[in-house]
């Protein structure tokens, strides 16, 4: 049996918080707009697709090697953008600055799971929280000012990975801990 899986750096409380009121501030409550609910604004670090079960322990062990090896990741938030297919835009999101033991650690993951078969990311890592996937019925222009927001820094300490199964549902998707990971302190 098959289940689709993805490894995330959990994000703490505060910082969401914290860039959540600036959203609102910025733009307020609009209508017809599905926000990524908080539960699931993470940073992903690595997207593993369909898993065979029997996979699964083994996978928990890999992430546990590799979060034991990295300290607690001090990081920030640094702008708003959009991916676009064509002129449509897609995802919004929130990126990070850059941090080079985050690059070294999803530089390992890949290198690690490429080892069990599953292909390395061809893109360059581009640490991003999804906040939002346009929809069409969205005031996109509206979201898309926040692309213009000299976002203040929001720094904070990410210490926790999570294995994750992600369960796709006809509205949206469903994520469940499998398993989670403290980096060194």
């Amino acid at each position: 049996m098959m289940i689709r899986t993805f490894i995330a750096l959990e994000i703490p409380d505060d910082a969401l918080t914290q860039l959540l009121n600036i959203i609102k501030n910025k733009i307020g409550e609009l209508q017809n707009v599905k926000w990524e609910s908080r539960e699931k604004l993470h940073l992903t670090l690595k997207f593993l697709g369909d898993t065979k079960k029997e996979f699964i322990d083994t996978y928990i062990s890999a992430i546990e090697r590799i979060a034991k090896k990295y300290n607690s990741l001090d990081l920030s938030f640094n702008r708003f953008g959009v991916f676009r297919k064509g002129n449509e835009p897609k995802i919004f999101w929130v990126g990070m600055n850059e941090n080079r033991k985050l690059n070294e650690m999803v530089s390992e993951i890949e290198t690690t799971f490429s080892e069990f078969g599953i292909n390395k990311e061809n893109r360059k890592f581009q640490p991003h929280l999804t906040l939002l996937r346009f929809r069409r019925y969205e005031d996109s222009e509206k979201i898309l000012s926040l692309t213009e927001v000299n976002l203040p820094l929001i720094k904070f300490n990410a210490d926790k990975i999570t294995f994750y199964e992600s369960k796709l549902l006809p509205n949206a998707s469903v994520y469940r801990s499998i398993k989670s990971f403290y980096l060194k302190i």
